[in-house]
């Protein structure tokens, strides 16, 4: 057995019946920007729009979207005040459409407060979910659509939601269009990494080399796919009691021990939070040497977003310096205090 922590999944965490029930219109989506281009599909067919006004923080994929359906981004800035993720938003924007986001399954009412504030002055409110899903408020009920990916929850190959509160969807996908070439490649990789994982059988850069392979080319061809029927099974039938509370207590062992180093900064957990990773800041420009010494200890966290060149902002703070702590139910709560350790190794020198 090859123990790690973090990095992609190798399994799919089922349950036993189905959990999921939506009586509002939805609809299932290859990956998170698949939905995301539906959805601007949508919105074209009863309003023209050519401006849409998204968080600074955010990936290149919730860009790439508006930009190759021929629409210009204007950046609000979503900082961190020390507490709490803080939205800069100007509501007297021009933009029509606004994305916006909870961050990392961390409940913060500003969201709530502003998706009310911009839908009284007529605003089409579009809500990432993706981060929130699986918390007691994943979205507003005030959100028109909203579209969250399951890939960063659990080892689904594809997968994500689109929901339209009011009304129904005005254009239609291709129905039974599935990009298999993609699905299979990281059905494979899954595989791969789990004999590895599991058995110690087969080399590391092999299913690497896999995910990296599906990864790239989702970049070049994610539009219009919807997904087979068994992955809209997999998804209803995850095992969402065992994703919660797990996570839950990952988390709440990693913001406890973590409070106690002065050079890192958490966030607050609420009983309603289920966090899909514990966001840090590290202070002093640290945080590329922290995760590099994790990796070398076999513990990969990511960053959460590498700046893409559609990045037109001025404030690099949050990419420069947070670093995403994994917390996932894959883990117990001795690999939360593993890392615990590790991370105070770290500032006391001890590599």
């Amino acid at each position: 057995m090859n123990r790690e922590i973090g990095s992609e999944f190798w399994q799919i965490d089922l349950g036993n019946e189905k959990k999921m029930a939506l009586n509002k219109s939805h609809q299932y989506r290859l990956s998170g920007r698949t939905a995301l281009d539906f959805i601007i599909k949508d919105i074209g067919a009863f309003k023209k729009f050519s401006s849409v006004y998204i968080p600074s923080y955010c990936c290149h994929t919730m860009i790439q979207p508006f930009l190759e359906n021929g629409i210009d981004i204007e950046f609000y800035d979503v900082t961190f005040d020390g507490e709490k993720y803080a939205y800069k938003i100007n509501f007297d924007t021009n933009c029509d459409v606004i994305l916006i986001m909870q961050y990392f399954g961390y409940y913060n009412p500003i969201v709530e407060q502003a998706v009310h504030r911009l839908k009284s002055k007529g605003k089409i409110i579009i809500e990432d979910a993706t981060h929130s899903w699986f918390s007691d408020n994943p979205y507003s009920d005030s959100s028109d659509y909203i579209f969250a990916s399951f890939r960063k929850w659990t080892g689904l190959a594809c997968g994500a939601i689109i929901i339209k509160q009011t009304g129904d969807f005005l254009i239609q996908g291709d129905r039974n269009y599935f990009n298999l070439n993609y699905i299979e490649m990281r059905e494979r990789a899954y595989v791969l990494k789990r004999h590895y994982i599991e058995k110690g059988i087969g080399e590391k850069n092999t299913f690497l080399e896999l995910f990296n392979k599906a990864e790239n080319l989702l970049e070049r061809d994610y539009k219009n796919y919807e997904i087979p029927q068994c992955y809209i099974d997999y998804i209803e039938l995850l095992d969402t009691k065992k994703i919660r509370e797990k996570r839950k207590e990952n988390a709440k062992i990693l913001v406890k021990e973590l409070k106690r180093i002065k050079e890192i900064k958490t966030l607050d957990l609420c009983e309603k939070d289920v966090p899909l990773f514990v966001p840090v800041i590290i202070s002093n420009g640290m945080r590329d040497k922290l995760r590099q010494y994790l990796v070398s200890k076999r513990v990969y966290c990511p960053v959460h977003w590498p700046l893409s060149n559609a990045h037109a902002i001025d404030n690099k703070y949050i990419y420069d310096n947070c670093l995403s702590l994994v917390c996932d139910q894959r883990y117990e709560n001795v690999d939360m205090f593993h890392i615990v350790d590790l991370i105070k190794n770290f500032y006391r020198g001890v590599i």
